[in-house]
Parts: structure tokens; sequence; C-alpha cells
């Protein structure tokens, strides 16, 4: 798949998802977007109740029913629809951009500045949605998905660019990327530190990136040193 066909396919099931329900009514379902981020960002979701979102919300636990059939339902919904924002917002800015080093600084930079803009959303999502094994089989688990399907085609793009060595692993590598920039938001949420997520994030990325160029260049030397077998 070219990448301009991976973020478009990434998009339009974003798309989808965050807006298949609000073709009814979108101004309710955004009224009970917004009240179930309030009430999940202060009780969680274990201790919330549908009737506080209704509430939160200035309408009906009835009402509610007619658009969510759970806690969880709403739940998930949350980070959808932002999601589909993130994804917007990348897709504006990575256009242009063709080198993929350059695509995978803004990707995970974007992120954290993204969590940065929006920390309730941030703290059900990183806190709540991301650790938990429920995800998993839901709509939402195709979005969380993309995170690393964005990455793993930039990285496998940069393997063949030669920016990186031909014998990493993209799932290993997408893998450790993700992992050490999901715990610097983390910690941002949890201690307020690091003060500047956004340039923390740019940090750690650029220190993982450099790393793998490190790694690369040490390849490279070990091949260029190994002796040339001499015909017989």
């Amino acid at each position: 798949m070219k990448w301009t066909a991976l973020i478009e396919d990434v998009l339009q099931r974003a798309r989808q998802e965050s807006g298949r329900k609000q073709d009814r009514s979108r101004r309710t379902e955004q009224q009970i977007l917004d009240a179930a981020l309030r009430v999940f960002g202060r009780d969680g979701i274990s201790r919330s109740r549908i009737a506080d979102i209704a509430a939160e919300a200035g309408i009906s636990t009835s009402t509610l029913y007619e658009y969510h059939t759970s806690k969880e339902d709403i739940a998930y919904a949350v980070p959808t629809a932002y999601l589909a924002t993130f994804y917007e917002e990348f897709a504006e800015a990575v256009a242009g951009k063709t080198g993929a080093r350059e695509r995978i600084r803004l990707y995970l930079s974007l992120i954290a500045d993204f969590a940065r803009r929006n920390p309730e959303w941030a703290r059900l999502f990183y806190l709540e949605i991301w650790p938990s094994v429920l995800v998993g089989g839901t709509e939402l688990s195709k979005s969380v998905d993309d995170f690393s399907r964005i990455l793993i085609f930039l990285i496998r793009q940069g393997i063949e660019e030669g920016e990186w060595s031909a014998g990493i692993d993209p799932y290993e590598t997408a893998a450790i990327l993700i992992g050490s920039l999901n715990h610097v938001i983390i910690t941002w949420l949890l201690y307020r530190r690091p003060k500047n997520l956004t340039k923390a994030g740019a940090s750690v990325v650029d220190r993982t990136l450099a790393m793998l160029s490190l790694e690369k260049a040490e390849h490279d030397k070990t091949e260029t040193a190994k002796p040339v077998a001499k015909a017989s």
C-alpha cells in the first residue's frame, strides 16, 4: 500500500467511526461525549455511572441510551472522536514531507503535542483505554491499531531509503518508539513532569531515531570491515 492510500484509509475509517452516530443528532451526541469526558476525567470509568453522564450532559438517561448502549460504549466513543481529529491534523501537517525520518518525527511529536492540548482526553486514553484488555475487538481498537500501522509503514520506508539497518524489526522498533513516547506522556499526566510535554516528546523522538541511525552506522562499519573472499 502506498503512503497516500494508507493515510486516506486511516482517515476514512476514523471519520466513519467518529461520525456513525452523529448523523442522528450531532448536537446531542457531542453533548454526551463532552459530558462523558468530564465525568470520566473526574471519577474514572469504573466509578462513573450512566446517570452521572446524562446529568452532566443535561439530558435524561433514556435519551442517552438512544445514542449509546452502555458506559463502555461511551468510553470508547470519546477517544475515537478525538483520534479522528488527530489523524486529520497529521494528514494536513505531513503533506509535502517525503522522507521517512521527517515523517516519523512529525508524527510522534504531534502525538505528544495533541496530548498536551487535550489533557482530559489523554488521561482517559492513556491511563484507562489503552491498557484495557476490553478494547480488543471493538471499533476503537482499529483506530488504536492505526497508531502502530502508520509508524510501521514509515519504519519500512526508512529501511528502503537506507536510513536504518535492514536488520531491524519494524514491529519491535515501532513498539520501542511508541512505548518511549507513551511513558513521557503518562508521566506528564500523572505528575506534570516534564513541564513542557511537546519539547520533551520531540527530544525522546530525536534520541530514539539517533540510536537507530547509530545502529545503522555500526552495522555498515561491520560490513565494510569484513574480509572479501578471494576467488580460487
